[in-house]
């Protein structure tokens, strides 16, 4: 008797995507897997979304909608989705992306023994038409991701183990950066280098409304610091890495100011290959040229 395919859960999350939704519901249909259960949770969205998930479900009731009675956000709508998932493996959905066919199955091949697999995608809007979002190899270890994120959420698969170690997720930052370290923390995680999902790019999307209010640099370094904020409170930390997150976070604070610098210029050169693993090994002293324009937001 065949041995019964796992369940994969999509974890589907939804606000006013009426524009792209219906192409995505589609792509992920159209997988060559075929195990699965389509969890939709709605933040409360005011356009036509629901009639749209709903004329899908009353044709295959592979597809769950969840409707939240108060706006929870980005974060916690994802976290809500991931717990009401029952599959061993549980992949994360944005609404208006496009998957490959054969992503699924490409990220459960690949797994292993992983909590966390991710792949990587190209762009599909006209300012980035068909370039990769992703050009770096894996980190060796947590470090590698405390200062820039890697993890794109919407190409990832995780299994059901890795929830007991990831969740809650933190209110504010991003999701998938979080995901990253704590599987990262753990040695958990594994990269795909294919192209596996299209990923749109447009002025709705909640990644573009946060970059776009405002000055990028100054998001990028607000978003950071959050993310150091809530690696430094993770509840499996070991003293010496909490030390080291928290001595960090500290010292980036001061980022940008010449007279305060000075603590994260140092730790930027005395851990320069784990902090930023996908540069040129650099020299002594051009790494710490490096590290001095970098604590002076050069």
């Amino acid at each position: 008797m065949p041995t019964q395919e796992p369940l994969i859960s999509i974890a589907l999350c939804t606000y006013n995507g009426e524009e792209f939704l219906p192409e995505q519901i589609d792509s992920i249909l159209a997988q060559t897997y075929k195990n699965l259960e389509i969890v939709i949770v709605d933040d409360c969205s005011t356009d036509k979304t629901i009639g749209i998930i709903n004329s899908y479900s009353e044709k295959d009731k592979r597809i769950k909608l969840f409707q939240n009675e108060t706006n929870l956000g980005f974060n916690k709508n994802f976290e809500k989705a991931l717990s009401l998932t029952s599959g061993e493996y549980i992949s994360i959905s944005d609404q208006d992306d496009i998957w490959l066919p054969e992503k699924l199955q490409r990220l459960l091949t690949n797994i292993k023994n992983n909590w966390l697999i991710f792949s990587n995608s190209s762009y599909l809007g006209d300012l980035k038409q068909g370039r990769l979002l992703n050009k770096f190899k894996l980190p060796k270890n947590y470090k590698g991701i405390l200062l820039r994120n890697h993890v794109t959420g919407h190409t990832s698969l995780m299994h059901r183990d890795f929830l007991n170690f990831v969740l809650p997720f933190p209110q504010l930052g991003y999701y998938d950066w979080w995901m990253g370290f704590v599987a990262s923390y753990y040695n958990q995680i594994a990269f795909l280098d294919e192209v596996l999902t299209l990923y749109r790019v447009h002025s709705g999307s909640v990644v573009q409304s946060r970059l776009g209010a405002g000055n990028i640099k100054k998001q990028e370094f607000e978003n950071t610091l959050k993310m150091l904020e809530a690696f430094s409170e993770y509840k499996n930390l070991k003293p010496e890495d909490k030390i080291f997150i928290s001595q960090l976070k500290d010292a980036y604070e001061l980022r940008g100011s010449e007279s305060q610098s000075l603590p994260l210029e140092k730790i930027i050169a005395n851990n320069y290959r784990e902090l930023f693993p996908n540069r040129k090994p650099w020299k002594v002293l051009t790494k710490h040229i490096f590290a001095r324009k970098f604590s002076r937001g050069i």
